[in-house]
């Protein structure tokens, strides 16, 4: 398997975990658990998912800027392995989600970071355009979330509002950018030694 069609399938199961993560997410605040399980675990599979993504991303951004798309990619997946790696220990209830709640909005804040930075860098290269507009949107959303959790709490406005903008923004860049990879849209540069 190509590292395209790899992380095009990732960026597309992704794209799934944030809808169906969403769903049970909405599902939890309505009728309670396993909602609430099934939602961390969503949000396990979404964060792995997208490293893969990361990876390619910054391997296009790189053929412009090699330092700083480098930087983003460590940044984001840096949040990715964290917030995995956090909701995976709450699943199976090793830790309480009080005590994971700040580092999770913190690794969710590291996520959000990457997805503007990667706006920031979209410039001359194969995700400027759109993808860089939803990069935008989707980097607001985390940080909104994070933002509404701390000085409220879940059900504060901001966190819903960037719930619903992460939601949007995230899984329209996502589908995009995995069926552009999986149809050959997008090919990883190649750099002669």
């Amino acid at each position: 398997m190509t590292p395209e069609l790899a992380a095009g399938w990732s960026a597309n199961v992704a794209a799934v975990a944030t809808v169906f993560g969403a769903l049970a997410l909405v599902l939890f605040f309505t009728r309670g658990q396993p909602w609430g399980t099934i939602n961390d675990a969503a949000s396990v599979v979404l964060m792995l998912a997208m490293i893969p993504v990361a990876l390619l991303v910054a391997t296009l951004e790189s053929e412009h800027r090699t330092t700083w798309a480098l930087a983003a990619a460590v940044i984001g997946i840096g949040g990715m392995i964290a917030a995995a790696g956090l909701q995976a220990l709450l699943v199976v209830g090793r830790v309480t989600y009080d005590q994971t709640k700040g580092w999770v909005l913190l690794a969710g804040g590291f996520v959000g970071v990457w997805y503007l930075l990667v706006a920031f860098l979209a410039e001359g290269s194969a995700i400027e355009g759109t993808l860089a507009t939803l990069a935008v949107v989707s980097g607001v959303g985390f940080i909104a979330i994070g933002y509404g959790f701390a000085v409220g709490n879940e059900r504060h406005p901001l966190s819903a509002l960037g719930g619903v903008v992460l939601t949007v923004g995230s899984t329209a860049f996502l589908t995009i950018l995995g069926l552009r990879f999986v149809t050959g849209d997008l090919v990883v540069p190649t750099w002669n030694a």
